[in-house]
């Protein structure tokens, strides 16, 4: 009789601890699935940063063609009888400033008759456009689109791989003489070859396929509607990251994923499951000595652990009593939003411990400006808000700024540190700024941040 007395003595003990487990081990479950989401997060996030750094890289070197070759362009259209020295001089200083340019041409009436460097490209001289039949489709939507195409990758005639970026070149009329609307002549096109490989190479390709899968499809800027241009075709069907690669006059697509694909790591699961039942089990034990600092927990719920002052959620609490008592009897009340100036610069290069102790003492210092049934909280990293409330008159507010540039504004010593204190304020009232509290915090914000900006001007 005595065991089974103490065993029901224990059981509401027993049956707590049990309930602790298995919420424990439920809640425990959830994060694990919450981990293991959030690394599938982590993995796409970092694809998505190396497709966006393909891309822009993809994409800087094509407006870095046109820009060198927007010369070309232009002394073609004004000097359509160009020779071959004259060509020479401006491909070569083209080719100089580019990467991975194997050959600048110029095709009259849509017959290559400029060329550089001639050497290895002779077998390209002579080549007429129109009766290509892999090259005359993009060089016809070129010239009926006025503006610059890409086209390839393509075998070339004098051999190897490349992309051709081909932009039409008109000859204009009526310029210098003003006679009336310019009017403009097909002369020929301007093409400039880069080599595939080592275009890729500059892009990054080499050294991010150690890690990710990566293709590109839409030969002829025809985006996804395109074929393959490098990489596997089937990544495209599979969960990949996809993202559009702007072109002149048209779109590719990039596809991306990791070598491993978006599955977490086995092991790791089973660790992190075995964890969790040992942790359920540790707090089931300590459960009693949980439930004794319960209250202790929901004090420190309110005030910020640093600085001791109210945080945001108690600040809301007597934000809604103030607005609901200024409602009733008629009555004002304002906010102070202020944001610590330079405190980054604190933080960063001297280190937490002094930039809490810049905190604490701007704390303080806000308390000594303000009245005793005002509010002083702390809103964000350096960031703090005051409740003024009841004003009688629009001094009030006036008199609380001048104690607040008095007392906060000046040289604090921090650790050994001699500090200067400063801060951005802005300040709204109710009801003469805003009727609503998210009104009126919204105005004192931008006021805020509207000083911030002041200083910064030079």
């Amino acid at each position: 009789m005595v065991k089974l007395r103490i065993a029901k003595h224990d059981l509401p003990h027993i049956f707590i601890g049990l309930l602790t487990f298995v919420i424990f081990l439920v809640c425990f479950e959830l994060i694990i699935s919450l981990l293991l989401s959030n690394q599938h997060e982590r993995k796409r996030s970092a694809t998505i940063d190396k497709v966006a750094t393909v891309r822009a890289k993809i994409e800087g070197e094509f407006n870095s063609m046109l820009f060198l070759s927007a010369g070309l362009m232009a002394h073609v259209s004004t000097h359509p009888d160009i020779d071959e020295n004259e060509f020479n001089q401006i491909a070569r200083e083209i080719i100089i400033a580019g990467r991975n340019i194997r050959n600048i041409g110029l095709a009259r009436d849509n017959v290559i008759t400029h060329i550089y460097p001639l050497s290895g490209n002779e077998a390209a001289l002579g080549l007429n456009y129109e009766k290509s039949a892999k090259q005359w489709p993009a060089v016809k939507r070129a010239i009926d689109s006025k503006g610059t195409i890409v086209a390839g990758p393509i075998d070339l005639v004098q051999g190897g791989n490349a992309f051709i970026v081909r932009t039409p070149i008109f000859t204009r009329t009526n310029v210098a003489e003003n006679l009336g609307p310019n009017k403009s002549t097909y002369w020929g096109l301007a093409s400039i070859v880069i080599e595939t490989e080592g275009f890729f190479r500059s892009a990054n390709f080499d050294e991010i396929q150690q890690k990710t899968m990566f293709a590109v499809r839409g030969k002829g800027g025809l985006g996804k509607h395109g074929d393959i241009i490098v990489g596997n075709i089937e990544l495209f069907s599979q969960d990949a990251i996809f993202s559009s690669i702007r072109l002149p006059n048209g779109t590719w697509q990039i596809a991306a994923m990791p070598l491993d694909g978006w599955k977490s790591n086995d092991v790791l699961i089973l660790l992190l499951h075995s964890f969790g039942i040992l942790t359920a089990c540790l707090f089931g034990y300590l459960v009693t000595k949980l439930s004794l600092s319960k209250q202790l927990n929901q004090d420190l719920a309110f005030y910020d652990h640093l600085t001791n002052l109210p945080n945001r959620r108690l600040l809301d609490d007597r934000m809604l009593q103030v607005m609901s008592y200024s409602k009733r009897y008629n009555s004002a009340f304002g906010v102070f939003c202020l944001d610590l100036d330079d405190f980054k610069i604190v933080n960063d290069s001297l280190g937490h411990k002094v930039g809490d102790g810049l905190l604490i003492e701007a704390a303080r210092r806000m308390l000594a400006s303000v009245r005793a049934t005002d509010t002083v909280a702390r809103t964000g990293g350096d960031e703090f808000l005051i409740l003024v409330n009841d004003i009688h008159h629009e001094a009030d507010m006036q008199t609380i700024r001048q104690h607040l540039d008095a007392n906060l504004m000046g040289l604090a010593s921090i650790d050994g540190n001699r500090l200067q204190i400063s801060a951005s304020i802005g300040s709204a009232v109710y009801p003469d700024d805003a009727d609503s509290i998210d009104a009126i915090l919204n105005w004192a914000d931008k006021r805020m941040y509207a000083a911030k900006r002041a200083k910064k001007v030079p």
